[in-house]
This record gives C-alpha cells, sequence and structure tokens, in this order.
C-alpha cells in the first residue's frame, strides 16, 4: 500500500492579474483581460496537485483565521488535501501573492503575513511518524520555520521517511542553511537559476559564466537526486536531458514547478513507477499548469495527465 505523504512551507492566496497588454511599468497604468483569485504558496499548491492525481496527503502549515485562510482551506478541501495538521490564528493575517502575467514571464509581489510567523517544527518531528514522504516547499519564505529545517529533515531521515525538497527561491541569494540540507534530501527539485545560484554558494562551481549542466554536476556531489527543472527546455536527471511536453499556449505559468514535483511524487510513491518514466509525468504536469489560471484546477486530472504522455514513456 502506498504510503502517505506529508506537505509542509508556504501556504497563502494569489490574486492573479494575466494576459498584461504590456509587462508592468514604473508609474504607468496596465491593463489586462484576466483576473482570479486561486491557491496560493508552492507548499499547498504542491499538496493540492499530489491529492488532485489521487495521493494520500496532508499539508502541515498556519494560516490566518481571515476570509484569505478560510478560502485557502477551502482550495485545499476541494483538492483533496487532509488539513488535521492546518491551524488557522486570529494574530495574523493570511498572505498574499500578487502576480502580473504578460505572456510566458510574470512579476510578483508578496505580502507575507502568517509566512513571517509560521513554524510547525514541532508538530512536524510529532507526526512524522504517520507519513512515509516528507515534501518541503516555499520554505525561504517562512523566516521562523527556516532555521529549524535541518532538524526537521534529519529527524525524517532518522525516521525512515523518503525526503524532497523544492526550495523556490532565495532572495537573498545566499541559501542559508541550504548547505545542511543536501545530505537528507532524496529528491532535490530547482528550476535553472535555482540550480546555478544554489551551486555558486554551496558547491564551489564558478560564477563565471556558469551554466545548469556545472550546477547538476557540483549538487549530485552532495544530494542523492537532484532534478533540474527547465520549462520549455525539459528537465534534467540523472546526467539525461528529459524533452519537454508540448501545449499550444502557455496561459499562466504559474504553479507549473509545482505540478512538476507533485506528479513526480506521485508516479514514485502512489504508483511505485522508477524516476526515468516518473520524470516524463512530472513534464506532462508541469505543461499542463500553463494552460488553466492559477496553480491549482480542477482540470488537473490523472486522465489528462496520462493522456499527455506516449505510453511507451510510462
Amino acid at each position: 500500500m502506498p504510503e502517505k505523504v506529508l506537505f509542509a512551507g508556504d501556504a497563502n492566496i494569489d490574486f492573479i492579474f494575466s494576459d498584461l497588454d504590456t509587462p508592468p511599468q514604473e508609474d504607468r497604468e496596465v491593463f489586462c483581460k484576466g483576473y482570479t483569485a486561486a491557491l496560493g504558496g508552492s507548499g499547498t499548491i504542491t499538496a493540492a496537485a499530489y491529492a488532485r492525481l489521487g495521493g494520500s496527503c496532508d499539508f502541515c502549515g498556519l494560516l490566518g483565521d481571515d476570509a484569505n485562510g478560510r478560502q485557502v482551506m477551502e482550495y485545499l478541501r476541494t483538492a483533496g488535501v487532509g488539513l488535521t495538521l492546518l491551524r488557522r490564528i486570529e494574530s495574523v493575517e493570511t498572505g498574499i501573492t500578487v502576480s502580473m502575467i504578460h505572456g510566458s514571464t510574470r512579476t510578483q509581489v508578496t505580502y507575507r503575513g502568517n509566512l513571517d510567523v509560521v513554524d510547525e517544527t514541532e508538530t512536524l518531528k510529532q507526526e512524522m511518524h504517520c507519513y512515509g514522504h516528507l515534501h518541503l516547499s516555499g520554505i525561504y519564505g517562512t523566516t521562523q520555520f527556516l532555521p529549524n529545517v535541518t532538524q526537521v529533515l534529519q529527524a525524517a531521515h532518522d525516521g525512515g521517511l523518503t525526503t524532497s525538497l523544492d526550495t523556490q527561491w532565495d532572495p537573498s541569494q545566499t541559501w542559508p542553511f541550504a548547505d545542511q540540507w543536501l545530505p537528507y534530501i532524496t529528491w532535490l527539485f530547482v528550476n535553472e537559476s535555482e540550480a546555478i545560484s544554489l551551486a555558486v554558494r554551496h558547491c564551489g562551481i564558478s560564477d563565471r559564466k556558469p551554466d545548469w549542466k556545472m550546477a547538476w554536476e557540483a549538487l549530485v556531489k552532495q544530494t542523492p537526486c537532484p532534478i533540474i527543472k527547465l520549462g520549455p527546455k525539459g528537465s534534467y536527471m540523472g546526467g539525461e536531458l528529459y524533452p519537454p511536453v508540448d501545449i499550444d499556449h502557455v496561459y499562466d505559468p504559474t504553479g507549473a514547478g509545482d505540478s512538476f514535483a507533485a506528479a513526480f511524487l506521485y508516479a514514485t510513491i502512489e504508483a511505485g513507477q522508477d524516476a526515468c518514466r516518473a520524470i516524463h509525468l512530472a513534464q506532462a504536469a508541469g505543461a499542463l499548469a500553463c494552460t488553466f489560471p492559477g496553480g491549482n484546477s480542477e482540470s488537473f486530472t490523472r486522465e489528462k495527465l496520462y493522456s499527455m504522455v506516449a505510453p511507451p514513456l510510462l
């Protein structure tokens, strides 16, 4: 029987302005053709995608006891995510990200709110024995939890759990504590910019024209399986470049990397596939997530995902 997954990390709501007439400009009003409110936070988007594929999971975190917090919980509940470890408190407001999308690029501004106070370290350590896998994501936005991530990953490793981490971007580009995490991570998910910046900081590669392949070669010496998400170029794992799944139009790239990670975990943990097969499903998930606004949608289904991948690849 597949083991249940515990997700933790950032949780907030997104307000998405899509199809901007022009990129955002200083001191200029810019019009757009689309707007929606959606589930935000890399940790919650990944959990929701995993559950929509049929995976069994819970999310551990904290929200404000406000309208936005209640809406985030409803998004997660509808997707099928277990909420027994998700708290709400009145003393903080739920964080908000405003995302402005022009073509395949996006500009984001985040009000931290609950992200400045969330630290579920003790709950994670107490409850992780009930799970087989721990996934952390978006932790560089959680200022109180960040210093405690090492002990959480070490406890999971010592407890026999497999682990995964999607770093998301560190605005300081100093990547504090990341060198401590790498030995405890089964699968590391990073995009091209994150991989290069992280490898320059902690793996000793030169900052003179570094590339993603150099970054992977440095990271794999410190963590078992780094996976670099390369967007339209595909992804890189195990010394091999995997091609992307093509789609007609990129509507909104929000959550594409989170959906990639969710599908990879679903394929390996729930479907029992090896990593080489799982990454093809992950590629399809990243592509599918670009076809709807926000990172969470009823359109994200297992049936749709498998229809995008040629049977020999699965």
